[in-house]
């Protein structure tokens, strides 16, 4: 048995504000440091939860700005973004729910760069299908879907963490091959064992 085996579990709900970002950067510095884990390692983490987290924020912050108001004073149909980790001598494992539309896979796939040859296109798409795909699964309602093409944040994240996985919360439960305007949010699983 490890005696010397540690666990920080963190769970926690925040307004949609970009304010939230250094509190909660802070909060997971200082809960990396209690477990010892090295500066290199803190400081891959904590790139990966920068953008996790700011990405869910500004989610949330496009689907509050729609949301109709019945009085300035109500807030019930607001949303929040949830923060969940948990630190161990072996592992980093977080979970970012946000309450925005979504990843929109459609859009991204209609992204992929147009110029250059067809083979420059082929070799992304393959980049992005096979060498990502062990790392990175995207789910709706359970079901696996296919995806073609990230942006510059999941790749940062990618290169920091053994694992993602996302799924997409879709309020009418209704299976697609892509984000529909009934999707209700994200939740975004990173994964990585100890390096240092």
């Amino acid at each position: 048995m490890n005696t010397n085996y540690q666990e920080i579990d963190f769970l926690n709900s925040y307004s949609a504000s970009t304010s939230v970002v250094p509190e909660v950067i802070e909060r997971l510095i200082c809960d990396l440091r209690k477990i010892n884990y090295k500066q290199d390692e803190i400081d891959e983490i904590v790139l990966s939860m920068d953008e996790a987290v700011t990405n869910a924020i500004q989610e949330t912050m496009k689907t509050n700005e729609i949301v109709p108001r019945r009085t300035s004073t109500d807030v019930t149909d607001r949303r929040d973004i949830t923060v969940r980790y948990t630190i161990s001598s072996d592992i980093f494992d977080a979970t970012i729910i946000d309450h925005g539309q979504g990843l929109d896979i459609f859009n991204i796939i209609n992204a992929t760069p147009q110029t250059g040859s067809t083979n420059y296109i082929n070799q992304i798409v393959s980049y992005a299908t096979e060498s990502e795909k062990c790392k990175i699964k995207v789910r709706l309602n359970g079901r696996e879907i296919t995806l073609r093409g990230i942006g510059a944040g999941l790749k940062i994240i990618l290169n920091f963490m053994d694992s993602i996985t996302i799924d997409l919360i879709d309020k009418e439960k209704i299976l697609t091959q892509y984000v529909t305007e009934h999707t209700d949010g994200t939740i975004f699983n990173m994964k990585r064992k100890r390096r240092y």
